[in-house]
Parts: structure tokens; C-alpha cells; sequence
């Protein structure tokens, strides 16, 4: 079997659904000239002319089902030497590289020691492998994108079939009469932007984890060693690479758990930025989430205003609100009085 790769085979997906839409309206504006060339050549209700419209309407219906139908199969054929792959790839097992990571399973590490090490052992490209480094990653607080640890088969298995779920709905709804999916079909499925976070998400470069799951997870690694070491450890580790909304999620935790000793956090070189949440920063951001969630929940303009207006001095509540606005549709269309607008799906 040869070989294939996500990259490869996103990129066909995408190339079936241009060549489709391409041909699709080719078909299409093939059809509109033999039709004004019949109504020009025969007698407007005749029966000749009914003849050759149905000829052909029936010519076009065929040529469509038969694009469709080739389009899939060639679009299939590759999916599935994907799949084939990547069981395979499950169904192999290298005992001797395993116990080389369960030797280090235990031991409390930071992101470099384990990139060193999985260079080293010549993790990269052995399935087993890579998840077992995923779980000394987890444990440590470390995340798995750093340190180049491909995705799980289910995740792999799951994007495969989002891809072909779109792709069938080029086929599905290319062409229809209906605004909202036609405008889905013409820019949202299979755009760059999908593609390309597609093959982010499969080869384990970027979580399909939202901020909240990400924060959660990072203060379980935390939460769950045993020692004021262990948690100073992983504190630093989850803390090292945490941004934005993650960070400070992972931080009012922090400092929301009486278990996290002044010991560990002073380990982890991050006691100042626990204690600062501690000392009010948390209640801050609380106060922050709880004040959005508020406006999530209302689409009364005055309501929103007066609840931003009470907050502006809080910390955390300008950015949250700002990214909001620019992710909230709803939110925007309340607050500015206006449909967002999307590019023309006309044709």
C-alpha cells in the first residue's frame, strides 16, 4: 500500500470540491445554451421543443450524477488509504521503545527534558509511543503541541470524517435554492482556513481543546502529584506555555485551591503571580466571567451597556468583552443594530 499523508489527502478533498463547483456550473451554463438554442430553433409548446427540453434536462441530470458519483469514489479511495494507514500504524506495537518511557514515567520533568528525550529515543512516528509520552506530558503539565506528539486515532478518525461530511455537502447543496446552505457551500466548507486547521488538528500541533477544557486539565496535572515538588513542577510546566485566556483560568484555580502549598508555588518560580490572584486578582476574573456570561444570556442593549459600564475597571473584563463582541454574533447585532453581514452568495 503507499503511503499517504493528512496533507495530501485534505488538500484532494479540497481539490474534488473546486473541481465539482467548477463543473457543476459548467454543466449548468452548458444546459442554459442548448435550452435558449431549442426555444430559439422550435415552436414555442410544441412537441419537438418538449422533447428536447427533456432531453435535455435528462442529459444535464446524468452528467451531474455521474461528476458526483466519480468525485466520491476518488475522494473515498483516498480517505480510506488514510484510515488503513493509521490502523496499522495502532496495530503496531515497539516494546522495546515503550519501556524506554515507562523507565522515565514517573520521574517530574520539564518540556525541554521531555523534547530531549523523545529526540532521543526516536519517538516521533511511532503511534504507541507518542501516547505514552502524551500521558508523562499530562502529568507533568506539559502540552503535548510542544513537544511534537501527534494526535490520537480517534481525533485523527474524527477530522476524516469532517472532512468528508463537508465534502458531501458541496455535493449535497451546491446549486440549491436555499440562501443560508448555499452560501456555506460557496465559503465556509472546505475553505483554506478549514483545511488547514484540519491537518494543525490531525498532526497533533494544535488541541481541539476549548480555553476552559485546556485550563482544566492543566490544573488536574497540577491538582493529582502527590508532593509540594511534583505540583512546583508542573505548576512551572502548565504555566510555562499558558496565554491569554488559559493563564489566567489555570492561575484563579491556582489560587482558588487551599491544597496548592506557598512551598510548591514558590518551587514553581511563580509564587508572586499565584499570590497576586490570591490576594484579589481571582475574585477579579470571577467577576469578569460571571458579568459575561450576563450578557450572553440577554438581548436587551441597555442591560450590556450598564453591566460594561460597571466593570471598566476591572482587570480582566475589557479584553474578555472586546473578544466577545468580535465572536458573538448576536452580541454584535445588539449592541450595533445591524446583521452581520456575509460576502454575496448570489450567482
Amino acid at each position: 500500500m503507499n503511503k499517504t499523508s493528512i496533507e495530501v489527502v485534505a488538500e484532494m478533498i479540497k481539490w474534488e470540491a473546486d473541481e465539482y463547483r467548477k463543473k457543476f456550473d459548467g454543466i449548468k451554463s452548458a444546459r442554459e445554451r442548448e435550452l435558449k438554442e431549442a426555444n430559439d430553433t422550435y415552436k414555442p409548446g410544441c412537441k419537438a421543443l418538449l422533447d428536447k427540453i427533456e432531453q435535455i434536462n435528462n442529459t444535464c441530470d446524468s452528467a451531474l450524477t455521474r461528476l458526483k458519483v466519480e468525485a466520491a469514489d476518488r475522494a473515498l479511495k483516498d480517505v480510506e488509504a488514510l484510515r488503513e494507514q493509521e490502523l496499522e500504524r495502532v496495530q503496531t506495537i515497539n516494546e522495546p521503545l515503550l519501556a524506554k518511557i515507562r523507565a522515565i514515567e514517573n520521574i517530574p520533568m520539564t518540556t525541554l527534558e521531555l523534547k530531549a528525550f523523545s529526540a532521543k529515543i526516536g519517538a516521533k512516528g511511532d503511534y504507541w509511543a507518542s501516547r505514552a509520552l502524551a500521558d508523562v506530558a499530562e502529568k507533568n503539565g506539559i502540552d503535548s503541541t510542544e513537544i511534537g506528539i501527534e494526535s490520537t486515532y480517534d481525533t485523527k478518525m474524527n477530522i476524516l470524517d469532517q472532512l468528508t461530511d463537508q465534502l458531501n455537502s458541496v455535493f449535497k447543496y451546491y446549486g440549491t435554492k436555499d440562501v443560508s446552505e448555499r452560501t456555506k457551500v460557496k465559503f465556509l466548507y472546505l475553505n483554506d482556513d478549514i483545511i488547514e486547521r484540519a491537518k494543525q488538528i490531525y498532526g497533533g500541533k494544535i488541541s481541539k481543546l476549548s480555553d476552559s477544557q485546556k485550563a482544566d486539565r492543566a490544573y488536574f496535572t497540577v491538582r493529582t502529584q502527590p508532593t509540594d515538588i511534583g505540583k512546583g513542577v508542573a505548576i512551572a510546566n502548565v504555566l510555562r506555555n499558558a496565554k491569554g485566556e488559559v493563564r489566567n483560568m489555570i492561575l484563579c484555580r491556582l489560587a482558588e485551591d487551599k491544597t496548592v502549598s506557598s512551598m510548591a508555588a514558590e518551587f514553581s518560580g511563580r509564587l508572586e503571580e499565584i499570590e497576586s490572584f490570591r490576594n484579589g486578582l481571582a475574585a477579579e476574573y470571577r467577576a469578569a466571567e460571571r458579568a459575561l456570561q450576563n450578557i450572553r444570556n440577554t438581548k436587551d442593549k441597555t442591560i450590556i451597556e450598564q453591566t460594561a459600564a460597571g466593570l471598566e475597571e476591572n482587570t480582566f473584563f475589557g479584553d474578555m468583552y472586546a473578544k466577545e463582541q468580535k465572536t458573538n454574533i448576536v452580541l454584535y447585532e445588539t449592541l450595533h443594530g445591524e446583521k452581520v453581514q456575509s460576502e454575496s452568495a448570489t450567482e
